[in-house]
């Protein structure tokens, strides 16, 4: 009987926040009467098969797959290409086999966009992160100049990724060499740095809405903003203690948070055991306990975000679409340490937008935080309102 539904092959890309933002999306499809093959690495495994889809793994070695490092972007340029050059073959067999009526791609995920093109099936781009439509379009309603790439997201990009952008330049020549190969072999096309980072498809789905998107307004009928889809997934974590009864911030800042012992020295330091509020920590790492942290800190490697969120005064992020706009979600303002160029330009935006606020000097942490709390009493509930919508754009305006 599943053999016989309509297959959509979904080429994801092994990271909880790319993950995360489309399984919702997924599993939608599933539910519609679609065999949704999900593309990944075992890790996403379980949360893949719970919301719906058929996980099948690429066929690379899990530890080898290094597509997270957005700051360095000549070398995630050049790792594209090369994965999409070595799993390529493997994939388009499956492909051919499953036969799909359409193809669902990451925007990282070159191999995705060249499969769709080479079963002439319909292929549609996800973006998990903020879009970058590298060409020009008719100019927007009261303007005279065509709508350039700068306005529509490129712009917004370079301030964070430029000073660390020149440092990676000897990855070009191998990049080029990958991108020769499959020129020459399957005939792919349109393999410059910007179209393989924001590969477009038939159909673009950005993960988010339009107020979010810097530029919204100049990207035309070809995308699509569904909203922030992650809160909405099914979820497959659990949380082992009880969340406070009393306010509590909560503090998950990602990787990095956990080799910068200053940052983190500063937030035990200015937030640890004070009476007005517990803190829900997220420290990963085997040589931390518990039992080393302030009393009013309750630590842990992993939690069931959205169950802490829904009850949380604050929180204290690295700034990644999924967690902003799920704080959004549950009205939690935002106190913002973007660690990376697509952070930075993702709390440039809530900032903006009211929402939060990014956190320019750690060792004011204290006063941040009160003044972060503040923000609720004021911002644009309507406009909040409409960012947390789904699957409802209607070409809203800032």
């Amino acid at each position: 009987m599943e053999k016989n539904k309509k297959a959509v092959l979904f080429y994801g890309i092994p990271a909880c926040g790319h993950t995360f933002s489309n399984l919702y999306l997924a599993g939608r499809l599933a539910e519609a009467g679609f065999r949704v093959i999900y593309y990944s690495t075992d890790s996403f495994r379980e949360i893949i098969e719970a919301n719906g889809c058929e996980y099948r793994a690429y066929p690379v070695d899990e530890r080898t797959l290094e597509l997270t490092d957005g700051e360095k972007l000549p070398k995630l340029y050049r790792l594209i290409l090369q994965y999409t050059w070595d799993m390529l073959p493997e994939l388009l067999t499956q492909a051919w086999r499953e036969r799909p009526c359409g193809v669902i791609f990451e925007s990282l995920a070159l191999w995705g966009r060249l499969i769709g093109k080479q079963l002439s099936v319909p292929g549609a781009s996800f973006y998990s992160i903020a879009a970058v439509d590298w060409t020009w379009s008719r100019p927007e309603r009261g303007r005279l100049l065509p709508a350039s790439p700068w306005r529509k997201g490129l712009g917004a990009y370079m301030p964070g990724f430029s000073a660390g952008f020149f440092r990676y330049l000897g990855e070009l020549p191998r990049a080029f060499g990958y991108a020769c190969r499959l020129k020459r072999r399957y005939g792919a096309r349109q393999l410059g740095l910007l179209p393989v980072l924001m590969n477009r498809g038939d159909c673009n789905l950005c993960g988010y809405s339009r107020l979010f998107q810097p530029g919204g307004r100049a990207f035309g009928p070809n995308y699509r903003f569904l909203g922030p889809l992650s809160v909405r997934r099914t979820v497959t974590e659990r949380n082992d203690f009880l969340l406070p009864r009393r306010p509590y911030l909560y503090i998950s800042l990602g990787t990095i948070f956990n080799r910068d012992e200053k940052l983190f020295r500063t937030v035990t330091e200015q937030l640890g055991g004070k009476e007005e509020w517990r803190v829900v920590l997220i420290r990963e790492g085997e040589a931390f306990t518990e039992s080393s942290f302030p009393e009013n800190f309750i630590v842990r490697p992993f939690v069931n975000q959205n169950e802490v969120l829904a009850h949380a005064s604050l929180f204290l992020t690295a700034g990644g679409v999924n967690s902003i706009h799920e704080a959004l979600y549950f009205g939690v303002p935002c106190l913002m340490c973007p660690q990376q160029g697509e952070q930075l330009l993702n709390a440039r935006q809530f900032e903006r937008l009211g929402f939060g606020r990014i956190l320019r000097d750690p060792d004011r942490l204290l006063q941040e935080v009160r003044a972060c709390m503040e923000l609720k009493k004021h911002w644009d509930e309507k406009k909040r309102r409409q960012m947390i919508s789904v699957f409802s754009d209607r070409g809203e305006r800032f």
